[in-house]
């Protein structure tokens, strides 16, 4: 009886899941992602990188991005854009990498994919950030990988497994060259990794050492010409220690919720795990968007959804235990490392910035399920229950973000109010557009080289004699 309610659960799960892959990666073809962020320097950053010819000039501030953030994520934007034709393939990466650790899990971890692909989903910000144009997805994708191959030799001791060992040390490798945030997490994989294959004198440890020397080329590059390892931003931790390393450029401000001001990393941290205090609805805005901003106590903060946070770990743990004792102590010490080590981070209330948890977590649960479905077949209809009930759930207060439209460049310039000024512009014309953050990309015509714009945040620091815009 178990068995057969076990397989329909099984099969709606499966459906659901191939419903879900299938309308997110029409709406990531369809939809160009309308946030700050991607217009501020996501496809100026992939139009320079594919030199694809957008005649238009960013920010001194940004330029000091452009020549210090980690490429690889904005390669491979404008390689899609280049290759599809569209500016719209550049919403394809993170859907891209997303469907990489998912294949990955699924071939290299024997993960149940419906299990996976319903708890990936069940997180709003990996709904969200899978049809998006912001990167924060494809670089917890890759780390993702890393963390739940080692989490898999961990818990069934496949430490000599070198096909693992090389998907987990090339993903590794290409979360470091896409964001700085990945790097903390990255030095305590390797010294995970080193702690193994050092202590057995495995040839294993020179592959280890390679893929962090690869991992730390953009750092090295920006300490060598900056003084900073994380240029253009501030390195407030380091320079108790090495006052060398000075902040030559642009320093974010913090940006935590403003009534938790004050609050230690930590505490921030766990109130937007459990999204304590979040409302859960607003009256202008869905429950969820894609950089948590408008808010005011959820400011910057939650999207994992406190029931998921809590159900996946508990899962995972009972499941670990079920599996072999010592493995749920494992999964619990894992669980517990990550978190500990997450929240001692700048930002890391922005758990937009530490997808790998949720997914990490996923790969956990998925490949478990299969290990103990014939022992323990009423803990497992349990479980597959939960997940298929929260899926549905959160799917339908998160039905936003499966909708299909059609969003481009043109219909973007509109939303952002700089199309009217197309008509109104000289073609071939250099102009310095002053206050028209973060749309004056879109200035640059209906081809993106119509125009010739330079951005400035004043007008007084525009270069002389060209024709200033003001919004």
């Amino acid at each position: 009886m178990l068995s057969r309610l076990i397989r329909a659960v099984e099969i709606a799960g499966s459906l659901l899941a191939i419903g879900a892959m299938a309308l997110v990666a029409i709406r990531a073809a369809l939809r160009l992602e309308l946030r700050w962020d991607t217009f501020m320097y996501h496809l100026p950053f992939a139009a320079r990188r594919a030199g694809l010819g957008v005649t238009y000039e960013s920010p001194p501030y940004l330029q000091a991005f452009y020549d210090g953030l980690p490429p690889l994520p904005q390669i491979l934007q404008g390689a899609l854009w280049r290759a599809t034709g569209s500016i719209n393939g550049t919403g394809l990466l993170n859907y891209l990498a997303l469907g990489l650790f998912l294949l990955f899990a699924c071939r290299y971890l024997a993960a149940r994919s419906w299990v996976l692909v319903l708890m990936c989903f069940s997180t709003p910000l990996v709904l969200i950030h899978a049809s998006s144009s912001y990167v924060d997805l494809f670089s917890n994708s890759l780390l993702a990988i890393s963390v739940s191959s080692f989490l898999a030799m961990l818990l069934f001791d496949r430490w000599m497994d070198s096909h693992l060992l090389k998907w987990a040390l090339v993903a590794m490798a290409g979360a470091a060259w896409s964001k700085f945030s990945t790097m903390p997490v990255v030095a305590l994989l390797t010294v995970g990794f080193l702690a193994v294959y050092g202590k057995r004198r495995s040839r294993l440890a020179i592959w280890v050492l390679a893929a962090l020397a690869i991992a730390c080329v953009p750092y090295i590059k920006n300490l060598v010409l900056y003084r900073n390892p994380t240029w253009p931003g501030g390195m407030p931790a380091l320079n108790d220690y090495f006052p060398s390393l000075i902040d030559t450029g642009f320093m974010q401000t913090a940006q935590s919720p403003p009534p938790l001001n004050g609050y230690s990393r930590p505490s921030l941290f766990l109130h937007s795990l459990f999204e304590i205090g979040h409302p859960t609805s607003y009256p202008d805005r869905e429950r969820w968007i894609i950089d948590q901003g408008n808010a005011w106590i959820a400011y910057r903060s939650g999207g994992f959804w406190v029931v998921s946070v809590v159900t996946s770990s508990l899962a995972a743990i009972v499941l670990g235990f079920l599996s072999r004792r010592r493995n749920g102590f494992l999964v619990g010490a894992a669980i517990l490392t990550l978190a500990c080590l997450i929240s001692l981070l700048p930002q890391s209330h922005e758990l937009r910035y530490f997808q790998f948890l949720p997914l990490s977590l996923a790969a956990v649960v998925a490949m478990l399920i299969p290990r103990v479905r014939t022992d323990y077949p009423a803990t497992t209809l349990v479980i597959l229950c939960l997940t298929l009930g929260e899926f549905v759930y959160i799917s339908k207060v998160n039905r936003h973000y499966y909708r299909v439209e059609r969003v481009g460049y043109d219909q973007a310039a509109a939303i952002w109010g700089v199309k009217p000024y197309w008509r109104t512009l000289v073609p071939g014309k250099t102009y310095c557009a002053v206050g028209f953050a973060p749309a004056a990309f879109l200035l640059t015509g209906p081809t993106m080289r119509e125009f010739h714009i330079i951005d400035r945040p004043e007008a007084s620091l525009c270069p002389p004699n060209l024709t200033v815009l003001s919004k």
